[in-house]
């Protein structure tokens, strides 16, 4: 038998609780092993200080150590309120935070129409304007209009690099 089974039959047969046959296994074992023999000792004469009533005294300096330790311990418990809020704080910012960007990803963005885009969702044609620009008379008025029609359009990876 190990000794932590030993241990917890000591206890119960210090409660009367221990049947015969644990009992006779229980003695086989405190013969052979010293340990537990002192274990045995030591728990019997706690019990018969218990049973006496008597009070313990404290150790030399038991209180002039205890109450520094005490005054620590009302000085931390204002910091372990809010530690306790704060483990409940963060998973709660984390879920809003998700929500947040989630509803950045999947709401649709609005774009800028171009012009082409926009003339054919007016249902008019683009090319009526471009029309406008090949009738002119004069070739310089033509290249004239074609550059500022160029200028007009917003967006640079449309315009031709020279």
């Amino acid at each position: 038998m190990n000794c932590k089974k030993t241990e917890k039959r000591i206890l119960r047969s210090l409660d009367g609780r221990l049947d015969g046959r644990s009992a006779g296994l229980l003695l086989k074992h405190l013969e052979a092993c010293p340990s537990c023999r002192k274990a045995e000792t030591e728990y019997r004469s706690m019990l018969a200080l218990l049973r006496d009533g008597k009070d313990a005294a404290p150790l030399p300096r038991f209180w002039e150590r205890l109450e520094p330790r005490l005054r620590e311990g009302r000085e931390i418990a204002p910091f372990l309120f809010w530690e306790k809020w704060n483990l409940r704080a963060i998973p709660a910012f984390l879920a809003i935070v998700a929500v947040a960007g989630a509803a950045l990803i999947f709401t649709p963005q609005a774009s800028e129409l171009t012009a082409s885009e926009a003339l054919l969702l007016e249902n008019r044609s683009p090319l009526t304007e471009t029309q406008a620009i090949f009738d002119a008379e004069k070739p310089e008025t033509r290249n004239m209009m074609l550059i500022f029609a160029s200028l007009e359009e917003k967006t640079s990876a449309r315009r031709p690099t020279p």
